[in-house]
């Protein structure tokens, strides 16, 4: 069974060590999957994918939106964002550390962060406010 290790250093496509097109065995379809952790203070970009995407939380708390809907996420939670809905990371209260999966892409479909507008491109700051009210609790 084929393994993709993991890599401390990031690179200039994002962290080393994840699966894509290049790393993925050849019986996948995968598009890309890997670790990502965005701290408090951290720096993020609205975009979208041409295939599904999953956020497999892990640790910290956050809030994000998807499909234009705001939700607050915690550890054991599970993203599922369709292809072509945009998403973003709009505040964490808890360095948020999640594991992502793409779906097969669909022939002619492009990988990667696409964006909408060209500014979307830019990686903006992540807000840091206290935890809020509201934010689930579980037991």
């Amino acid at each position: 069974m084929p393994i993709i290790r993991g890599a401390e250093d990031d690179g200039p496509r994002g962290p080393a060590g994840y699966l894509n097109e290049h790393t993925r065995p050849v019986w996948s379809d995968a598009t890309s999957a890997g670790l990502a952790k965005i701290p408090v203070g951290g720096h993020f970009d609205r975009h979208f994918h041409d295939c599904n995407e999953y956020w497999f939380v892990f640790a910290g708390k956050a809030k994000v939106v998807s499909e234009e809907t705001v939700y607050y996420l915690q550890r054991g939670d599970i993203l599922c964002t369709r292809a072509g809905d945009e998403h973003d990371i709009l505040e964490v209260y808890e360095d948020l550390e999640l594991v992502w999966f793409e779906d097969a892409t669909p022939p002619g479909g492009r990988t990667g962060h696409l964006h909408t507008e060209s500014y979307e491109a830019a990686r903006h700051p992540v807000l840091s406010p206290p935890l809020p009210a509201d934010f689930p609790s579980r037991g």
